[in-house]
């Protein structure tokens, strides 16, 4: 099984409430697992950030099932004693069960949370399909008023690799 990241390029929402911090947008805070150095803030209850993603950086041809796909986070809550939520569903594909993840009190710390794999693109058992991957996007929800701070955002897809013929090289398969 192989891997492979799919970083977000674009965002949309209440982008004045989630503000980007040590680079000039959203998306490009949300590249590198770097901690206080770039990332989004929020602390409005409710407001949402929508993320796009590049497109796949393996061919469609080279893939021959896409197994799962799931959101890599890094983020801190700012409070000392609570911690911050944030809720995330994907709104491309509809239909996959929305995650409230928590991130832990602490005041210099950024902790990993990982999405659950999710084996089908719409939560009912339909295939991922390369036009999925091409148009993913995710919603990102504050669901208190306690900061958060995200560091780094992607998504992570797990895919089998196509089988190929070997080639003929002079006149012999190898």
């Amino acid at each position: 099984m192989a891997t492979m990241i799919l970083l977000p390029t674009s965002t949309s929402g209440h982008t004045s409430h989630w503000v980007a911090v040590g680079e000039s947008t959203h998306h490009e805070a949300l590249e590198s697992d770097d901690g206080d150095t770039s990332y989004v803030k929020c602390s409005a209850n409710g407001r949402r950030l929508d993320l796009g993603f590049a497109d796949p950086s393996v061919a469609v041809g080279d893939i021959a099932s896409i197994d799962s796909v799931r959101f890599l986070s890094s983020g801190r809550s700012t409070h000392r004693t609570t911690a911050s939520t944030v809720s995330m569903i994907y709104i491309d594909p509809l239909g996959n069960a929305l995650e409230t993840v928590s991130y832990d009190t602490s005041p210099s710390t950024f902790e990993t949370i990982n999405g659950t794999a999710r084996a089908s693109s719409d939560g009912s058992g339909t295939d991922w399909t390369y036009a999925n991957l091409e148009d993913l996007s995710i919603r990102l929800t504050k669901t208190d008023t306690v900061e958060v701070r995200l560091s780094y955002f992607a998504m992570e897809v797990t895919y089998t690799e196509a089988v190929t013929d070997n080639a003929t090289f002079f006149g012999a398969n190898f």
